[in-house]
């Protein structure tokens, strides 16, 4: 049977209490010493307005991945009399040789849990082992997940719309593409050295082929499958921990 999905833990209020008084001290300080030593107020000014902009950079992402995740959970006859934001709109109300996809998202729903269990099983027993062994040479070991911190959350994707070709194609293929929506709420802990990370609302939406090719005449009826985007996809993430340092607007893309 596949591992339940639970939700989140939440974090210890005294600990997060505790955080935000270490934080605020240490600004405190910091905007002391730098009066105390004669510094030009640059030194101040400018890490301010980066802490503002990495709060509404974050405020905006948190809206757009609410946004997503309604729009992921809810019909599409739901979402569409709420007036949602026009990005979040399924693609079939604009384009209409698009499909509507309702059967597949239904199905993607009750497999999420199995394929959660097969991403776990996928990453403690091969992915984890993998890294650990390229880390070695820069002496960055032992690599670990956390066991208990890692799962795809109880979003699954969304397939916004489905086209089939029919025309201009070989009779020994069929292409389809999709657009896809993945708006999660996974968490993915591990630790670098002992030294906690945290990967989080990870966010995706794009437009992917799927190719089946040859078509043959014996079961499973096609030779082979081919998965890609048709242009790079829109990826967003939020990151914990010693990550957390690139959760600057611009630093993250790199």
């Amino acid at each position: 049977p596949p591992v339940t999905l639970q939700a989140r833990q939440s974090s210890n209020p005294i600990v997060s209490m505790a955080k935000k008084l270490g934080l605020r001290t240490l600004a405190w300080i910091s905007v002391y010493m730098l009066g105390y030593f004669d510094f030009s107020v640059a030194w101040m000014i400018t890490p301010l307005l980066l802490s503002v902009m990495r709060d509404q950079w974050k405020k905006d992402k948190r809206n757009k991945l609410t946004a997503a995740r309604e729009s992921a959970l809810s019909n599409e006859q739901a979402m569409i009399e709420a007036r949602m934001n026009v990005e979040d709109l399924p693609s079939w109300v604009f384009f209409p040789d698009k499909e509507r996809a309702e059967w597949v998202n239904s199905i993607l729903k009750q497999l999420w849990p199995y394929v959660n269990d097969y991403v776990r099983h996928t990453l403690f027993n091969t992915v984890e082992p993998a890294v650990e062994s390229a880390l070695k040479a820069y002496k960055l070991t032992p690599f670990k997940f956390e066991r208990e911190r890692v799962f795809l959350g109880q979003v699954p994707p969304r397939i916004t719309g489905i086209k089939v070709y029919d025309t201009n194609t070989s009779r020994k293929e069929i292409i389809m593409d999709l657009d896809i929506v993945f708006a999660s709420d996974l968490e993915i802990v591990f630790k670098v050295k002992g030294i906690p990370a945290r990967v989080s609302d990870f966010g995706l939406r794009g437009m992917a082929r799927v190719v089946l090719k040859p078509l043959i005449s014996q079961i499973p009826l096609v030779g082979g499958i081919q998965v890609y985007f048709l242009k790079a996809p829109e990826i967003d993430y939020t990151l914990g921990g010693v990550a957390g340092t690139l959760e600057i607007p611009g630093l993250n893309k790199i």
